[in-house]
């Protein structure tokens, strides 16, 4: 933001001079000096609101997306918080059957084992 800033006001600056700079160098009466003068005055100060305000703006939109975005962020937080209780308590039967059929496999080759005459 503050490299944005800087731009900024570095454009504000030199419009400003390039403006007076071209005022003062064109041919005209004090009077019409001094009337184009109070004018590019009024455009700057009106740029300078204007871009107060856009810039006001800007921060309101920002903030306002940081916050929907914490929130988005909190309840997807909560979903996949929800989403691995479910599937841990759905997986968990399977795998306490899963672990007693391995059991059951290692005994049977165990008896296979046992069974089988040895040919050494």
């Amino acid at each position: 933001m503050t490299k944005t800033k800087a731009f900024i006001t570095g454009i504000l600056c030199g419009s400003a001079v390039a403006g007076i700079a071209a005022l003062l160098t064109a041919p005209s009466s004090g009077t019409e000096l001094r009337r184009k003068l109070k004018e590019k005055s009024e455009d700057f100060k009106r740029s300078l609101t204007d871009l107060k305000d856009d810039t006001k703006l800007l921060t309101e939109q920002i903030a306002g997306t940081a916050a929907e975005g914490k929130d988005v962020f909190i309840e997807l937080k909560g979903d996949v918080q929800k989403a691995f209780s479910s599937w841990k308590n759905e997986t968990t039967p399977h795998r306490e059957s899963i672990q007693r059929e391995i059991e059951e496999l290692q005994q049977s080759i165990d008896y296979l084992q046992q069974s089988v005459p040895n040919k050494n």
